[in-house]
C-alpha cells in the first residue's frame, strides 16, 4: 500500500467516525473506531520504514495532510472526552454517588461484629 492510499483510507474512516459521532451511534463509533486505529497504526508504520529504509521518501510531500489528520483526531478526541463528561453528569442526575448503607451486615471489607436484628432492638 502506497502512502498516498494509506492516508486516505485514514481520511476516510476520520469522516466515518465523525458522521457516527454526530449520529449518536455508539455501535459504529466503535466498529469505525477500531478500523480507524488500525488504519492509523499501519500507516505510521509504513511511513516510519520508508523514513528508516532512506529510498528517497520522505514524509514531507504528506507533511500537510498528517497535520490535517492530527489535529482531527485531537478534536474528535476532545469531543469524545465532553459526551463522556456529559454521560457521566447525566447519570449521576439519575444516581447520586454516594456509598449506600449495605442492608444486611458492615458491608464488604469491614469488621463484621455480631449485632441483634432491628426488630429485635427494643427487646434487648
Amino acid at each position: 500500500m502506497s502512502p498516498q492510499e494509506s492516508l486516505q483510507a485514514v481520511e476516510q474512516l476520520l469522516d466515518q467516525v465523525s458522521a457516527a459521532l454526530l449520529a449518536a451511534d455508539p455501535s459504529a463509533v466503535e466498529k469505525h473506531g477500531q478500523a480507524l486505529r488500525d488504519a492509523a497504526a499501519r500507516c505510521a508504520q509504513l511511513l516510519g520504514h520508508m523514513a528508516a529504509s532512506r529510498r528517497g521518501h520522505s514524509a514531507a510531500p504528506w507533511q500537510p495532510r498528517i497535520v490535517a489528520i492530527s489535529h482531527r483526531l485531537r478534536l474528535q478526541r476532545e469531543g469524545l472526552a465532553r459526551l463522556a463528561a456529559l454521560a457521566e453528569r447525566q447519570l449521576a442526575g439519575l444516581l447520586p454517588p454516594g456509598a449506600a448503607a449495605p442492608t444486611y451486615g458492615a458491608g464488604p471489607g469491614a469488621a463484621a461484629k455480631p449485632t441483634l436484628a432491628r426488630i429485635y432492638h427494643g427487646a434487648s
